[in-house]
């Protein structure tokens, strides 16, 4: 029974991925704004070489993953006009390596399980926008989260200088909203973005910051009703975040159980040293997750999406 489980599994995130893998972002770095080794759930990454030379490109991951946000990168590799899928965690942390076990490309696995955090891949041997293309597919049985994105491009044609410069995400001003707390829980994954390049050479953990306030006069019932208040919080390199992070205790009394409207703006805050990253925005990736009281068939599900940025 388990053996069956763990093949509909993989099965399921494979051709999730594969079908993900067609007309996604390009661009010589990418970054996968969220993934996860959670017990029982397969992250898969899917990357394509549209380069014809060299033959073999080199292919650097950095992870960043848990409460620290931690540093984690090695060398993989990916040969001209390839397909590479591959489960994130390591077989020894609950993967199951790659989709297709005879391609000779070289994944990277993330070794441990039960985390969560982002992940920057950039090609290295050629200086160009259209080297790498790549899509995130995820299933977590345990959430009911199926997923799939497409890689975030940075657009900038470099071999190593420009490796996880994302400095062109100016994005730091967002309205959250969320549905009836008895239905749906909602959230939010947050990853502070910039020139991440300087950190990623020197092995560094990206630690700039983005302190997130409700502008004052931000936050709003279901039913247009303004509440005034100011409160904030910071999310450092990447973390969650839920409404009532952004809330005063009297707004949040206030609003009540029937969902809200905030109207977030972020500032940049100095990294922790030693890292140098300045802060430019922040990609943020909303999670709902579809509470008991709904009924079949949504109940138990969990939805993940890109929150759209400005106000």
């Amino acid at each position: 029974m388990k053996k069956t489980f763990q093949k509909t599994l993989i099965a399921a995130a494979a051709g999730v991925a594969l079908m993900s893998a067609v007309g996604t972002a390009s661009a010589n770095s990418l970054l996968f704004p969220y993934f996860t080794t959670a017990t029982g759930a397969q992250s898969v990454l899917s990357l394509s070489n549209t380069g014809t030379a060299p033959a073999t490109e080199a292919i650097h991951y950095v992870y960043n993953y848990g409460t620290a946000c931690t540093h984690f990168d090695a060398n993989g590799s990916l040969t001209a006009n390839d397909i590479l899928s591959h489960s994130i965690a390591a077989t020894t942390a609950g993967g199951f390596g790659k989709v297709v076990s005879t391609d000779t490309s070289t994944p990277v696995y993330f070794p441990l399980s039960g985390q969560t955090g982002f992940l920057v891949v950039s090609s290295r041997t050629t200086a160009s926008t259209d080297a790498l293309r790549g899509s995130m597919a995820i299933v977590d049985p345990a959430s009911g989260l199926v997923v799939s994105y497409a890689g975030i491009d940075n657009a900038l044609a470099s071999n190593g200088a420009n490796e996880g410069n994302f400095a062109a995400i100016t994005d730091l001003s967002f309205p959250l909203t969320s549905l009836p707390s008895a239905l749906v829980t909602t959230s939010w994954y947050g990853v502070v973005v910039g020139d991440m390049n300087a950190d990623i050479v020197a092995g560094r953990n990206w630690n700039p910051g983005v302190r997130f306030t409700n502008v004052g006069t931000g936050v709003w019932n279901n039913d247009e009703s303004l509440v005034s208040g100011t409160t904030s919080k910071t999310i450092t390199c990447a973390g969650a975040l839920l409404a009532t992070d952004l809330m005063t205790s009297a707004q949040a009394a206030a609003v009540g159980s029937n969902g809200s409207l905030v109207k977030a703006t972020g500032v940049a805050v100095a990294p922790t040293a030693p890292s140098t990253g300045v802060a430019t925005g922040a990609v943020m990736m909303k999670m709902q997750s579809v509470l008991p009281a709904v009924g079949a068939p949504f109940a138990g599900k969990q939805f993940l999406h890109r929150e759209q940025a400005g106000l």
